[in-house]
C-alpha cells in the first residue's frame, strides 16, 4: 500500500510540474508575443490577456500542490526539530486536510454557477467552473493525498520530499 500510494503521489507531482513548466512557458510566450503585437503592429489581441489569467490561476492552483509534495510551503519553524516538532506538524497537516474537505464538501453550490457562467473575450465560450472549480477541486484532491500520505508514512522518517 505504502509503494502503490508513494508511487501515485510521485506521478502525479511530476505531471504536476510539467504543467507548471508548460503553463509559465506558455504565459512568458504570450505575454511576450503580445508585447509585440501591440508596440510593433500597434494590433493587439484583446483575447490573450484572459488566457493570461486563466494560465496564471491554474498555474497558482497546480504550483500549490507541487509545494505541497515536495514539502516546499512555508513554514515557521519556532520549535526545535523533535517530537514536538513532529506533533506539531501532524496536527496542522490534520486541520489542513480537515479545512479542504470542508471546502470540497461545500464547492457543489458554487460549481453549478460556475457552470452557467462562461468565459468573456475568448474565441470560444466554456464554462468558468473549467478553470477555476474544476481545478481547485483536483488540486485541493492532491494536496488532501499528499498531506495523508506524508501523515501516515512519512513523518516517522526524516522529511523528504515525495516528488
Amino acid at each position: 500500500m505504502k509503494s502503490f500510494l508513494k508511487t501515485v503521489v510521485t506521478v502525479l507531482g511530476k505531471i504536476e510540474m510539467a504543467l507548471c513548466m508548460a503553463l509559465i512557458a506558455m504565459i512568458v510566450g504570450t505575454i511576450s508575443f503580445q508585447i509585440i503585437l501591440r508596440y510593433v503592429f500597434d494590433s493587439p489581441i484583446a483575447w490573450m490577456e484572459e488566457i493570461v489569467t486563466i494560465a496564471f490561476i491554474l498555474l497558482t492552483m497546480l504550483a500549490a500542490a507541487v509545494a505541497t509534495k515536495e514539502k516546499r510551503h512555508i513554514l515557521v519553524d519556532l520549535f526545535p526539530q523533535g517530537s514536538l516538532s513532529k506533533a506539531l506538524g501532524v496536527i496542522m497537516a490534520l486541520v489542513t486536510i480537515a479545512t479542504l474537505v470542508v471546502i470540497l464538501l461545500h464547492v457543489n453550490p458554487v460549481l453549478k454557477v460556475e457552470m452557467r457562467r462562461t468565459t468573456i473575450s475568448l474565441p470560444f465560450n466554456f464554462p468558468v467552473a473549467f478553470y477555476n472549480s474544476i481545478p481547485l477541486i483536483y488540486c485541493f484532491s492532491s494536496i488532501i493525498l499528499s498531506l495523508a500520505y506524508d501523515v501516515i508514512f512519512e513523518r516517522k522518517d526524516e522529511q523528504e520530499a515525495l516528488v
